[in-house]
Order: C-alpha cells, then sequence, then structure tokens
C-alpha cells in the first residue's frame, strides 16, 4: 500500500513546526507498523481546516490522490485533513473512483463499507461542532473582557508591552509622535517612511506601509479605550497613550471628513495683500520666486526673503516657551465641555425613546426631536474631531531644539502653525522696491 501522510496546524505561534513534527512522527509510525510505503508528505501550516482560506497543501494532495498512486492518505486524526461533512462526501466519491482509504495514526477509515463512510462523517461533525463551541466560547470571553475593559489580543499591541497594560518606552514615544504628526498634516505615507527612516519596525519585526500606519492609528486602544468588532465599550483598564482630541483628529483626517492639502510654498494663501486683501499666490521672474497678488497686480515680493523673515519671527515666538501650555489647557476645557454636552445629547435619545414606548411623545414628536438632536450630535462631533492645530504648535514648541524641529517639519504643520498664530499682511513696498521688513506687517492671533 502507498501511503501518503497530510499535516496541518491551525496556528504555528513560534514558525518552528513543532506540532507538525509531532503528527509526521505519529504518522510514520502507524506507516510502519501497518507495512505501508510513505511515497510523499502534505504540509499545511498555520492554515484552519474550516475557513474558506484555501489550503495549497490539500488542494495538491487531492490532484496527486487522482493521478494516482496513493492508496491510503494518513493522517494523525480525521480534524487534520477536513472538519467539512461535505469533504467527506469527497472522499468518498474518490474512494468509488480511485479507491484511495483513509487512515489515521490510531485507526483507518474504511470508506468501502457504509458503517464505514458514517463513522467519518459523524467524526468531522463532531470536529467542526467542537471548533464552533470553541469558537463561541472566545467570543463570549473576548466580550466579557472587553466590557470590563480588560486587554485581549493574541499578539503584543505597538506602543505597549506583552500585557497588554504596560506602556513599552520607545514605542510609546513614537506612537505619539504618529498621532500628532497626522494632526500636523503628515500624510500616513510619510509617517511609515520616517518610522522606517528611523529604523523602528513593526510589532511583527516589518517596516511600515501605509495601510500597517493606518491600521495602528484607527485602534482606539491607543486613547484608553476598549473595542469589540469594531464598537467602543467604554473606558479600559490601562492608561491612555494619546488624548481622547488627538485620536479623534486622527480619525477625522482617515475617514475624511476634512481633506489634506500638500503645499509647495510656505505662505501661499497665508500671506494677504495690504491693498486688496486678496491671499498672495507663488509665481516666478528671472528663476526667481515671488509672491504675487495676482488677482490684482498690487504688489510682489521676493519669497525667499518673506518666508525668512516670518520663519524668524516665529521661532523666536515659539522659543518663548509660555504659548503651548496656553493653549493646550485652553483646548482641553474646550473638548471636556463638548464631551459633557455630547454624552447629555446621547442620554436624551434614549429617553425619548422610552417616553414614546409609554406614550408620552407621538411618532411625529420623537422624528423631530431625533434629528434636531442627530443634527447637533453630529456637528459636536465634527468640531471633537477637527484638526488640532495645537498639536502642531506643540511639536515644535515642546523640542528640545526649537529650531531644529522647525527644520525638520514638514511644510504642512508649519503652514498650520503660521495659520494658527500668525497674520502677514504684505504693504505696498517703498521708494526703490526693495524687501524692507518694515513693509510687512505681522500681527499675532494668540496672546
Amino acid at each position: 500500500m502507498k501511503a501518503a501522510i497530510y499535516m496541518r496546524i491551525s496556528l504555528d505561534s513560534t514558525g518552528e513546526g513543532l506540532g507538525i513534527e509531532r503528527q509526521r512522527e505519529a504518522c510514520l509510525r502507524h506507516a510502519d507498523y501497518k507495512g505501508w510505503e510513505v511515497v510523499g508528505e502534505y504540509v499545511d501550516n498555520s492554515v484552519s481546516a474550516t475557513k474558506k482560506k484555501p489550503r495549497p497543501e490539500y488542494e495538491r494532495l487531492l490532484e496527486d490522490v487522482k493521478a494516482g498512486g496513493i492508496d491510503v492518505v494518513l493522517a494523525w486524526k480525521l480534524d487534520r485533513l477536513t472538519r467539512k461533512p461535505i469533504e467527506i462526501e469527497d472522499w468518498i466519491t474518490l474512494h468509488e473512483s480511485h479507491g484511495v482509504n483513509l487512515a489515521t495514526a490510531d485507526g483507518d477509515i474504511d470508506l468501502s463499507t457504509g458503517a464505514g463512510q458514517t463513522i467519518a462523517g459523524i467524526l468531522a461533525s463532531i470536529a467542526r461542532g467542537e471548533m464552533k463551541t470553541k469558537s463561541e466560547r472566545q467570543k463570549a470571553a473576548g466580550l466579557q473582557r472587553a466590557q470590563s475593559g480588560k486587554p485581549w489580543s493574541s499578539s503584543r499591541a505597538f506602543g505597549f508591552e506583552s500585557d497588554g497594560i504596560a506602556h513599552h518606552a520607545t514605542e510609546a514615544s513614537e506612537l505619539r509622535q504618529m498621532y500628532e504628526d497626522l494632526a500636523s498634516g503628515v500624510s500616513q505615507h510619510a509617517i511609515a517612511r520616517g518610522l522606517n527612516e528611523r529604523g523602528i519596525l513593526t510589532v511583527r519585526g516589518k517596516q511600515w506601509r501605509q495601510e500597517s500606519v493606518r491600521a495602528v492609528l484607527k485602534n482606539p486602544r491607543y486613547a484608553g479605550k476598549r473595542a469589540y468588532n469594531g464598537e467602543v465599550l467604554g473606558d479600559a483598564s490601562w492608561e491612555p497613550l494619546v488624548s481622547d482630541e488627538l485620536w479623534n483628529v486622527a480619525q477625522g483626517y482617515m475617514s475624511g471628513l476634512y481633506k489634506r492639502s500638500s503645499p509647495k510654498n510656505l505662505l501661499t494663501g497665508l500671506a494677504v495683500c495690504g491693498i486688496c486683501g486678496n491671499t498672495l499666490q507663488i509665481g516666478y521672474a528671472h528663476g526667481r520666486r515671488q509672491y504675487a497678488c495676482q488677482p490684482g497686480r498690487h504688489l510682489v515680493r521676493d519669497a525667499d526673503k518673506l518666508d525668512e523673515l516670518v520663519t524668524l519671527v516665529i521661532l523666536r515666538r515659539l522659543q518663548r516657551g509660555d504659548f503651548p501650555s496656553l493653549a493646550a489647557d485652553r483646548n482641553a476645557e474646550t473638548f471636556e465641555a463638548m464631551q459633557s454636552e455630547l454624552a447629555q445629547l446621547r442620554l436624551r435619545l434614549d429617553s425619548m425613546a422610552e417616553e414614546f414606548a409609554d406614550g408620552a411623545l407621538t411618532a411625529s414628536q420623537l422624528r423631530a426631536a431625533t434629528a434636531r438632536l442627530q443634527d447637533r450630535i453630529k456637528g459636536l462631533e465634527r468640531d471633537m474631531a477637527r484638526p488640532d492645530i495645537w498639536s502642531a504648535v506643540s511639536a515644535v514648541a515642546h523640542a528640545e531644539n526649537v529650531t531644529e524641529a522647525w527644520d525638520n517639519s514638514p511644510l504642512a504643520r508649519k503652514q498650520r502653525i503660521i495659520s494658527a498664530l500668525l497674520t502677514v499682511t504684505v504693504n505696498k513696498a517703498r521708494a526703490g522696491g526693495r524687501f524692507d521688513p518694515e513693509d510687512i506687517n505681522i500681527e499675532w492671533k494668540q496672546a
């Protein structure tokens, strides 16, 4: 008898194939005991027998059986070969057409008899039932842990230690920077590129891609929230790595709530003409960049010199060190007030449903009131997820070297800072037309 050994394990967490090796040893012992010649081995490692994901070696085994030369397929247990009763029907058909039988390390299955076919079907059904029960238990346990705020994951999350509670010193800092970069105008592709350039790898030891950055930034666990099947259930037992506000900013960008620009010049759309009030646009003359009032053609300024002047002014302000904390305090108070109002509105929605059930509200009254509340809720959610300009300010102002942080910042972040703090007005040039800082009016928007 010529035997083919099929081996499978659903998850090989170490990658060492120890489970496969144990199956091989048991099958070889059985083949030797029966006096069978082993003519092939087929191994599907880390592949489920119940999911729709293809099993390449299983498919190859089927083709080889159809090609002839295999009398018996040997597996450690039948559930290694299949957990689907419908696949047992396939093997019965193969037995009838090609004479192949099934065997396990602890006994043979004679597909030539009705009893043998019934036993094979029963074993597959039992295996499938056990897997379904196991899955239901795991889902129930996962939901229970989620509701209690405890971590539940088969792998370590970036930014956390393996216990899912303690923050990983290096990764936590990088994680916060990822959120701040996104809020400051940096694209997900640029964030991934920066991580790779600094030698920071994912928890799987791979380089970052836009998709992996997005998956991390969408995870509510970093805001200290516990989610299950995409639904946030409440506060978690671990300390958040970022604030609710910063996390909401990230979601706003990734959901397309607001669009991200791709600026190429520092003051395009920011500096304004002192004569007509239109924003200046970039142009070129004699190979040099110039900011110009294009609609009214009132004035033109050397772009390099204007950029240098505004950069010098903004750096002196950021280096004072007092502004970021004032902004953060003001921002936190506003966000907390919005959170409180949002919670009250959601409670009101729940209470109106009860009033309708009790007959205190008519259907038309319920619809009208619900529409008003939902409009306000959506407005609050948009406000809470708005781009956080103070994240851009803090990313530079809190750095050890403000000048270096500014120089290394993406252009989009610099524009956010300027937009948040300054109004730059370019007035008509005095006699001679030379660049004169006295012709530039720079006003602070915040104290």
